[in-house]
């Protein structure tokens, strides 16, 4: 049986007018801890609110999708330990429910509440929002508010075991319990199907719940997910050190790399676009000693100095433990190449997540650090060291082994039986961005050929793909290195997801991303497939702009 619980008759439906007059009682309603699965709090309902439909408009020319008539419930579960922050929760309950919950998942370190009302990753601008296709959705902050803490401390939070538990698997597993008992309320009837949604650290949560949860959720989408989240903030610590050292590179040096890349490997997929399609095929591409300046030393914008390789070999090398976490695993692999540059200056990848936009400093500087650095500080001061005072740079897994160890088996995800799961019904897409650098696509990679072995090809092929979207950034958008212009990115995965497990009907082998205008009519600009991996979108000849001009080829180291 699926998530959404009873085969026997229903209750009567209530009206759109009747949830619009239950809305507001539930303002005040407690949820006690023996309706939540795990240790817990009681949760309370602080608030409930009737919101009419909005129309869809146009502020500038980007599109503000259309919503519909709601209630809106906010509330917060209670810790266990008062010392503890709550997990704060909203859900969203339409009046034209189609009987099925989507929760949504978080980002980063979290802290910042999901209110399940945004676009979904990677969605065309005239996508209809998953509220106003009828979903009941949710979200969460994970159990701590990152207000409360400075901006260079933004994982204080680890310092509290129980706010470190809630933001490994707990909170979420607790707020779609408590989602749940209100829609049992509020509908008069359970959900009848419970999916997740996530990219990048909701990525790494909705594989959790597959994983530690399986009887709750019937259907996830992961993207890009952080499945091996302790081993990579730990992975950012070694791309930094050459920096400290003098290796760091500005956005004049990290462009002369993407180009050198974009030269050595985008030909690789059959069309000299500026786009690295083939990256599973690049690496072998790649001798970086024929970017050293004479000598070794900085001699300027065109070329690397000694230090500056060193910081680019650093972030495409596998990072070794000399012992083993979670499930065995003692590598967290390379990142790839591609994408090092993009337009958009909230994804200037390598900038962004790598070298930042000033040399670290052991003081991390939010407003100019790289984010690894950032997130890679803050993961060893507080999750390990519990030492706000740590100094990173000297940071030794062996020094620590015990608690990386226990840390590991609280955030990362990296459980490769899915067999309760999908026993039950449950699907699973998994979507890696190949231009990632803020985490390794081959993580992902890694874990799904681990379910495979676990559990065979014919079980995965039965409920799991894993689909490839090359030059993505984390965030998802791609572009050209050479003229700037925009790959196209965008797919919806819920449909498919919601069609696999209601109607057993596979996704389509491959799926097209698209292009679009962001206003009305939304006309196509491009197309092409993105393919199952291990495929990528070789070009046979045509209109690069056409799906059609692209054949799914095997993409192999």
């Amino acid at each position: 049986m699926l998530a959404g619980g009873a085969a026997q008759a229903q209750p009567a439906k209530p009206s759109a007018d009747e949830l619009k007059a239950a809305c507001p009682r539930l303002a005040g309603q407690t949820i006690e801890p023996s309706a939540i699965g795990l240790p817990s709090g009681a949760a309370t309902i602080a608030s409930a609110t009737f919101v009419p439909a909005v129309p869809q408009s146009i502020s500038g020319n980007v599109t503000v999708p259309a919503t519909a008539d709601h209630c809106k419930v906010l509330g917060a579960i209670a810790p266990v330990d008062p010392a503890a922050q709550p997990i704060n929760f909203q859900l969203n309950l339409p009046a034209s429910w189609n009987g099925k919950a989507l929760q949504y998942g978080g980002g980063g370190y979290n802290g910042t509440l999901i209110t399940g009302l945004l676009p979904l990753r990677d969605a065309a601008p005239g996508d209809p929002l998953p509220l106003t296709r009828g979903y009941a959705t949710f979200g969460t902050d994970s159990g701590h508010q990152a207000a409360a803490f400075a901006p260079d401390s933004i994982g204080r939070f680890g310092l509290n075991d129980e706010m470190l538990i809630n933001y490994g698997y707990a909170s979420y597993k607790k707020v779609r319990d408590v989602a749940v008992a209100v829609m049992g309320s509020f509908y008069r009837h359970a959900p009848s199907r419970i999916y997740y949604f996530g990219g990048s650290e909701g990525g790494r949560e909705g594989l959790t719940m597959a994983q530690r949860f399986p009887a709750d959720y019937d259907g996830v989408v992961s993207v890009v997910p952080v499945v091996q989240l302790s081993m990579l903030f730990q992975s950012y610590i070694p791309h930094q050190r050459p920096q400290l050292r003098g290796g760091w590179m500005g956005p004049d040096k990290v462009a002369t790399l993407a180009r050198f890349v974009s030269d050595a490997c985008d030909a690789l997929d059959g069309l000299a676009d500026g786009v690295v399609g083939n990256a599973l095929a690049c690496p072998a591409r790649i001798d970086l000693q024929r970017l050293r300046c004479p000598g070794g030393a900085d001699a300027g914008s065109h070329c690397l100095s000694d230090a500056q390789i060193e910081t680019v070999s650093a972030v495409h090398s596998p990072h070794r433990l000399p012992f083993p976490v979670a499930n065995g695993l003692t590598i967290y692999p390379e990142w790839l190449y591609g994408n090092e540059t993009t337009p958009d200056p909230k994804n200037a990848t390598m900038t962004r997540w790598v070298t930042g936009t000033a040399p670290p400093t052991l003081a991390v500087d939010p407003s100019t650090a790289a984010q690894q650095w950032l997130y890679g500080a803050n993961f060893v001061r507080f999750f390990v060291a519990k030492d706000p005072g740590f100094d990173p740079g000297r940071f030794d897994p062996k020094d620590f082994q015990a608690r990386l160890q226990q840390v590991s088996e609280i955030i990362d995800s990296t459980n490769p039986d899915l067999s309760a799961f999908f026993a039950r019904g449950g699907k699973l897409i998994l979507r890696e961005n190949m231009g990632d650098l803020a985490q390794s696509p081959l993580a992902g990679i890694a874990y799904f050929d681990a379910v495979i072995a676990r559990l065979g090809p014919e079980a995965v092929e039965r409920s799991a793909r894993l689909y490839i979207s090359p030059a993505s950034t984390h965030s998802g958008p791609a572009a050209s290195v050479t003229d700037g212009a925009p790959v196209p990115t965008m797919v919806d995965l819920l449909d498919p997801l919601d069609r696999w497990v209601t109607g057993g009907e596979p996704p389509a082998d491959p799926l097209i991303q698209s292009l679009t205008d962001t206003v009305p009519p939304y006309a196509v600009k491009a197309q092409r497939p993105m393919c199952r991996y291990p495929g990528y979108p070789h070009h046979i000849g045509g209109d690069p702009r056409s799906a059609a001009s692209y054949a799914c080829r095997p993409s192999l180291p």
